[in-house]
């Protein structure tokens, strides 16, 4: 047996205030682990490119090693579908099947919420997240619509959506979460708060675009491919810190035509969890 976790989407970026919102997509992560007596061996794939980052996964098994009391050691296999440095929440989907594969390996007894937590704190010590990233985590791990404040790491409210298709458009650049650090979002506070309200009374379609357009503002990216989906009110925004897009629509077509040219497009679909 091996651990699955997905992908994610932003419906707000908790960067700003510390409160977030994302839905999670079928993009996936597997981990498979084999207990031995020391050390760490990874074997970390990529879209099938092999993965030299092994910051996340060291820091997540000297967390179960404390968590547990248990000096082991652990061969990890991992494959992924996800793009990193994209937004497109890999650190969070890879913690999460990490996490839960060596915790079905070693027989713990802990709940699938800390689990997740535990997760978020090996991504903060190996620096691969600015908020704690805890509504992405939520995400990846239960699917559906998750609101979270990540700065008390507790879930505000879970929504169900259904399997609809998610067409992704992935740019050249990376932008690594590390260059984000420093990085002052205080004037942004009052109005993704009041986005992240829009979202949480209902409105999170319209919240995702605007989160999508304030971000990629701040961020400067071209917010040309944005706007031009939502002339067609096609739910579109910016994933995470981007520069990847989203847009949930069946009309996927429509989606691929204005988007062709402007970078990789990939196509999934909601990923509803265990609603």
């Amino acid at each position: 047996m091996s651990a699955v976790a997905r992908s994610a989407v932003t419906v707000v970026n908790a960067m700003a205030t510390g409160k977030g919102a994302a839905i999670g997509i079928n993009l996936r992560v597997v981990a498979h682990a084999e207990i031995v007596d020391e050390g760490i061996l990874t074997n970390i794939h990529v879209r099938g490119r092999e993965y030299g980052d092994t910051r996340l996964i060291e820091e997540i098994v000297k967390l179960m090693r404390m968590r547990t009391g248990q000096n082991f050691g652990v061969k990890l296999w991992i494959e992924s579908d996800i793009p990193p440095a994209k937004g497109l929440k890999s650190s969070s989907a890879v913690a999460n099947a990490v996490i839960f594969e060596l915790a079905n390996k070693l027989e713990l007894q802990i709940s699938e919420e800390e689990l997740v937590k535990l997760g978020v704190e090996a991504a903060k010590r190996a620096g691969v997240t600015l908020t704690g990233a805890y509504d992405d985590a939520c995400a990846s791990h239960f699917g559906g619509l998750v609101f979270t404040d990540n700065r008390k790491m507790k879930i505000l409210k879970r929504e169900a959506i259904e399997n609809t298709p998610v067409v992704l458009l992935i740019p050249g650049r990376e932008v690594l979460t590390s260059s984000l650090k420093g990085k002052d979002f205080t004037a942004l506070y009052s109005t993704v708060e009041r986005i992240f309200n829009l979202a949480i009374n209902g409105k999170w379609e319209e919240a995702a675009f605007l989160n999508g357009l304030i971000y990629s503002d701040f961020f400067s990216y071209n917010l040309q491919p944005l706007v031009e989906l939502r002339v067609f009110g096609i739910t579109a925004g910016l994933c995470g810190k981007g520069p990847a897009l989203f847009a949930i629509t069946e009309d996927r077509e429509l989606v691929r035509d204005i988007w062709r040219g402007k970078g990789e497009i990939i196509e999934t679909e909601v990923f509803s969890g265990d609603y």
